[in-house]
């Protein structure tokens, strides 16, 4: 896939990272993502209530109901983020910011000579 083309851009930093959207197509992609993230916590909700008014109330029930979601909220980070990455540029700001003072110091040097 073509830099100009990929839906995302994958900020990277020293201590981190950030991945944006970069055109409709990386927020349509987003908004799956979501959209289906939703709909996994909507019916763990739904199975909690009901768990709940059926007399399951017991904190253990609602413990073994709570881990598992957890578990897949984790993964669900995990590939989402691995999807949006294989389909990003990457932008090193470190490296940018290198070059910025670089240059900056260059201009410096000129104008003192």
């Amino acid at each position: 896939m073509r830099d100009e083309d990929k839906p995302f851009v994958y900020y990277k930093t020293g201590s981190g990272f950030k991945i944006s959207p970069r055109n409709a197509a990386g927020w349509r992609a987003f908004a799956v993502w979501m959209v289906a993230f939703f709909g996994a916590t909507g019916i763990f909700v739904w199975v909690t209530v009901a768990a709940d008014s059926a007399g399951w109330g017991d904190s253990k029930i609602l413990l073994f109901l709570t881990l598992p979601f957890l578990l897949v909220t984790a993964i669900w980070v995990f590939a989402m983020i691995r999807y949006m990455k294989a389909r990003s540029e990457i932008v090193d700001m470190d490296s940018l910011l290198k070059l910025k003072r670089a240059q900056e110091a260059k201009k410096r040097r000129r104008g003192q000579v």
